[in-house]
């Protein structure tokens, strides 16, 4: 008997899930629309940029002209940053021989330190192929995102071989900014195209409460920007809308490339979302094909984050769970509170989850 669907858990856990199955641009972190009085536009100069750590690369000291610069703007509590990241990093590679340097910038805030960073790089950041820097002090986060009215994070700004900023926004939209900027054909007029491919965007998210609308704009959107057609924010809607028109077959499909490519990646970040949004969804979890990918991508998430990982070992309870196997559902959620004996609130958390289990 599977199980049916539940709440996912909150706090670490819940944050990376939560964008993943939120239906709109804003819940993807997508940054919006500039704060009036920014100083900061597309055509003005590059800032300097300073760090005081790198990751990844030697240190970029200047932003050189002849050069092309993606700096983007992330935090380690940030969701959506984290799962845009394996595209950043097959972008670095596609454009590596052509001038063009990704950089992956955070700054110290209260839950966004230096160990947290540092941990945050040796478990998952040597993977990536991009440079990654953090600073002290949020002198250059100020006179990028706050000086170009930005709030939301993840923000990128694209630097042309000239210098000069030639796009502010979320990176998912790179695709279709950087053939142009690279091969110096962009124009600031080309903006207005890529506000048009974002009110795009926007309209798919707002048709995920109609299954079959969601679908049909969602398929015209990929025909017209095949370049575009990996967005990891439409998996949740895309998966969950499916289910609701019953079409499981699909679903399915659609899950297993997910998996796939988490799988190939090395994502944890978009292993642990599929996990959730597979046990959270009561259609998803009716369905014993289903049931297995979630257990199989809770245990991928395992195998990457090591079995003293308690977010990895509570998926694989969940998964378990999801599928009726109440007594290895116990085992698992045992080992997960065991490996969060040092960290009292995610133990306090997994504890109400688990305790579901002896209902």
């Amino acid at each position: 008997m599977l199980r049916s669907g539940h709440k996912v858990l909150g706090g670490i856990v819940g944050v990376i899930a939560a964008f993943m199955l939120a239906p709109t641009p804003q819940a993807a972190g997508q940054p919006g629309v500039p704060k009036a009085g920014a100083t900061l536009k597309a055509g003005d100069p590059a800032p300097d940029l300073k760090a005081d750590k790198w990751w990844n690369g030697d240190p970029v000291t200047q932003l050189k002209k002849g050069n092309v610069y993606v700096v983007e703007f992330w935090a380690t509590w940030c969701g959506p940053c984290i799962v845009m990241m394996p595209h950043l990093s097959e972008l670095q590679e596609k454009y590596k021989d052509q001038g063009v340097i990704f950089i992956g910038y955070t700054a110290r805030d209260p839950n966004n330190t230096l160990a947290k960073v540092t941990s945050f790089v040796e478990k998952r950041g040597r993977k990536l192929k991009y440079r990654l820097a953090y600073s002290e002090d949020r002198g250059t986060y100020d006179a990028w995102m706050k000086a170009a009215g930005r709030g939301g994070i993840p923000c990128c700004f694209v630097v042309d071989r000239q210098g000069k900023i030639a796009y502010i926004g979320h990176p998912m939209y790179l695709d279709v900014v950087l053939p142009k900027v690279v091969a110096d054909k962009w124009k600031l007029d080309d903006l207005a195209e890529v506000e048009r491919v974002e009110q795009e965007v926007d309209s798919i998210f707002a048709a995920s409460r109609n299954p079959e609308e969601f679908l049909k704009k969602l398929e015209a959107f990929e025909k017209n920007h095949p370049e575009m057609g990996g967005i990891p924010y439409f998996n949740a809607p895309r998966i969950l809308s499916l289910l609701q028109l019953k079409r499981v077959e699909q679903a399915q499909k659609t899950a297993e490339q997910i998996l796939e490519q988490a799988l190939r990646r090395e994502d944890p970040a978009a292993l642990q979302s599929l996990t959730a949004l597979l046990t959270n969804s009561s259609q998803a979890n009716q369905h014993k094909e289903l049931v297995a990918l979630a257990l199989r991508s809770a245990q991928g998430l395992l195998k990457l984050n090591g079995d003293k990982d308690p977010i990895a070992l509570y998926f694989v309870a969940e998964a378990h769970f999801a599928s009726g196997d109440v007594a290895k559902a116990k085992e698992w959620g045992a080992k997960a509170l065991e490996a969060a004996e040092q960290e009292p609130q995610l133990k306090r958390q997994i504890q109400q989850r688990i305790s579901r289990y002896d209902k």
